[in-house]
């Protein structure tokens, strides 16, 4: 049986830096199943059980579609951060910490290793809420070197990611230069790629969460130039037209999860 669920942090500390934990996971030795999922702001880190040891992994997906093999029994534990949420759990850039080939984490080997197969081992939904809130909590280290970032990120979500770059740069009074490569080193993408994001996630909140059926509706809404700047931005993160796209994903648990199964 396949089961999956999501749960917002209980600690309002961490709730301000992590959107929501997922746990994901079948006990059939038959199982197969395989998804895609497509870019977010939301960076992700995931680790399976595999018996002895744990892999973990992390992603920061601003532009792909990345396929997903589920094969056999596996129990899957997933934390959604929010915009540069992981930089406050960690003492270096996030975008130096992992491999983008592979997506394997080891930032925090051994010493995690215990605790999330504690988490794994818990049988109820709050308790390994309550024991990934105290993971976090021990690992959490303010960062005054986020502030130019995280304030540039505040007005592309007010902007629905329409503001240019320059406007950006006189709005939180830095050089251009400063705020292209605090946005490279904190949250390893382009200020063009974030702003391409934000656009594409505020349309599928409008389509899904608001229950917008039009798509026009729903370009208009997320700010695109016209119908054809929506379509071309939607096939260039998903390869699909907007309403190929909206037909064929599936809403996992009760977060902005949203993936495609192959048939």
């Amino acid at each position: 049986m396949e089961r999956f669920v999501t749960v917002k942090p209980k600690s309002e500390l961490i709730a301000k830096y992590i959107s929501y934990y997922y746990f994901h996971d079948s006990d059939e030795a038959e199982f197969k199943r395989n998804f895609v999922f497509y870019p977010h702001f939301k960076h992700g880190f995931t680790v399976y059980n595999e018996g002895e040891t744990l892999r973990a992994l992390y992603t920061m997906n601003y532009n792909s579609q990345i396929s997903v093999e589920l094969n056999g029994a596996f129990q899957k534990i997933g934390v959604a951060f929010n915009p540069l949420g992981m930089n406050y759990f960690v003492s270096l850039p996030v975008s130096e910490l992992y491999d983008p080939q592979t997506f394997l984490f080891q930032y925090w080997n051994p010493e995690i290793v215990p605790e999330l197969k504690e988490v794994f081992q818990a049988k109820e939904l709050h308790e390994k809420r309550d024991l990934l809130d105290s993971l976090f909590e021990r690992r959490f280290r303010p960062n005054p070197d986020l502030e130019i970032v995280k304030e540039a990120v505040n007005h592309i979500f007010n902007t629905f990611g329409t503001i240019r770059v320059d406007d950006l740069a006189l709005q939180i009074s830095v050089s251009r230069k400063t705020l292209l490569r605090h946005f490279k080193r904190h949250l390893g993408c382009s200020i063009e790629e974030y702003k391409k994001v934000v656009k594409f996630r505020t349309s599928i909140q409008a389509a899904i969460n608001l229950g917008m059926k039009n798509l026009t509706e729903v370009s208009l809404y997320s700010l695109y130039y016209d119908q054809s700047d929506f379509t071309n931005r939607f096939k260039e993160l998903t390869g699909q037209t907007p309403g190929t796209f909206f037909a064929s994903v599936q809403k996992m648990g009760e977060e902005d999860i949203f993936w495609k199964f192959d048939e």
